[in-house]
């Protein structure tokens, strides 16, 4: 019987045993298969980038398709703001374009921010200031964000200002008629030429933050352009023109009267809702950098900006003469920027390794400053009530629910403009508090904590 299971028994087989070129082969031949495996991924991450450009590109050019049948559609069409006017044929207006100039710009702010000192005594000043600080202050993903600029290139068109210069009027020509005799062949021109009120034209620091980074993008289209400017053209205006390199020939002071050009191209908007025009600024800076005009690297001077120039109701500190001799005994020079010409103001804040002053134009000179300067901002109780007066676009700050505080571009003119300014020059900030008359002895104590930090370049 039990010779009968065992035919049914399985035998055990014979293990076979590789050779080690037989090994080597297989090893061979799995390293190919894995390298073959290698070129199909990649070519498949290839395949996958190009689909995603070529979906880029045509969404892009789903978009654009929209907004010229958009603007073809309407018998006028009121664009970037009502104070800009586009009419014309239909079949002309969809050959308007929209250009994006310059990149999204996302900067974090907590980084940069330093000693934060209040010695208010002011209850209501203190509250202001405690809630913007709970907004920004101990949040460390804040984020001061900013879109590109948009400009509108317009083919064949006349272009000119109605109701005081406050509007600007484009007609489009009729395909048929052709362009004018002598018509220029680009115009441009910037929105402050038209949307803008003429106490911050006359203020510096409007002018270089606001105004001369609308014709750094608009000359990134069309270097050559002739700009329409408000006129009279400020000597001061034309220094910082100069600068970013539009010729005396291409700066054109304009009346607002009827201008024919075979092209058009009008800055529309700056990529901000209330605040900094964050892109074109950067791009104005990079321009000065390479042009020498700002610094690669920080200096060894301390800069105190005093506001005896200023308008009396304007200079917030009512102890200025004492102040200014405290930072003078820490070895900051004290300079009026009235008696600086543009040259001279640029290498100063080029060579600076602190600057400190009132909140104000004075300090917007440290677009010329070099990444890692030090920053020291004065803040009075008068200058925080001027900041929250509520008839003035400048307080939308206070009225920020919790749900949108985080979006710093929104702030605009706040008691943490230098705060924003200076984190996006990748600088650092130092905020002070007080009363009208400063208090020499806590500011004293806040300014020795401050150049504890200022290390030598």
């Amino acid at each position: 019987m039990t010779g009968f299971f065992d035919r049914f028994r399985k035998k055990p087989q014979a293990r076979k045993v590789e050779t080690p070129d037989a090994l080597q082969a297989t090893l061979a031949a799995l390293r190919l298969e894995a390298a073959a495996a290698q070129e199909t991924v990649a070519d498949l991450r290839a395949r996958l980038q190009q689909a995603r450009r070529e979906a880029g590109t045509l969404t892009a050019q789903v978009k654009q398709a929209g907004e010229r049948a958009r603007l073809a559609g309407m018998p006028f069409a009121r664009l970037g703001s009502d104070s800009l006017v586009l009419e014309g044929p239909s079949r002309r207006r969809l050959q308007v374009r929209r250009i994006s100039v310059g990149e999204e710009v996302e900067h974090p702010v907590a980084a940069r921010v330093g000693v934060v000192h209040s010695a208010t005594t002011d209850p209501r000043i203190q509250e202001l200031w405690d809630s913007l600080q709970a907004q920004e202050g101990p949040v460390d993903q804040e984020r001061l964000t900013g879109s590109a600029s948009t400009v509108l290139e317009i083919p064949g068109a006349t272009v000119r200002t109605e109701d005081a210069g406050r509007t600007l009027r484009v007609s489009m020509r009729p395909a048929s008629f052709g362009d004018a005799p002598g018509a220029a062949a680009t115009i441009a021109v910037p929105k402050f030429t038209f949307d803008f009120a003429e106490r911050k034209l006359r203020n510096f620091g409007h002018w270089l933050l606001d105004c001369v980074p609308q014709v750094v993008a608009l000359s990134a289209i069309d270097s050559s352009a002739r700009v329409l400017l408000p006129s009279p053209l400020r000597g001061f205006q034309r220094a910082t023109l100069d600068l970013v390199g539009l010729t005396p020939a291409q700066a054109v002071a304009w009346d607002g009267a009827p201008v024919e050009c075979g092209r058009l191209l009008v800055f529309e908007s700056d990529g901000r809702a209330g605040g900094r025009p964050l892109s074109a600024l950067l791009d104005m800076r990079r321009l000065l950098t390479g042009r020498g005009a700002a610094a690669a690297r920080r200096g060894s001077r301390r800069i105190y900006v005093s506001r005896r120039d200023a308008d009396p109701k304007r200079r917030w500190v009512s102890n200025e003469p004492e102040v200014e001799a405290l930072f003078a005994s820490r070895g900051f020079e004290v300079l009026v920027m009235a008696d600086c010409p543009l040259e001279e103001q640029m290498a100063i804040f080029r060579d600076a390794a602190v600057v400190a002053g009132v909140s104000g134009a004075g300090l917007s000179d440290i677009v010329f400053s070099a990444p890692d300067t030090h920053v020291i901002v004065l803040l009075t109780d008068s200058l925080m009530s001027w900041y929250a007066d509520q008839r003035g676009s400048r307080s939308s700050w206070i009225r920020i629910g919790g749900g949108t505080a985080r979006r710093l571009s929104t702030l605009g003119d706040s008691p943490h403009f230098y705060v924003h300014l200076a984190a996006v020059f990748q600088q650092y900030c130092h905020c002070f508090v007080g009363a009208d008359q400063l208090p020499i002895a806590a500011l004293s104590g806040f300014l020795d904590r401050v150049l504890e930090r200022v290390e030598p370049a």
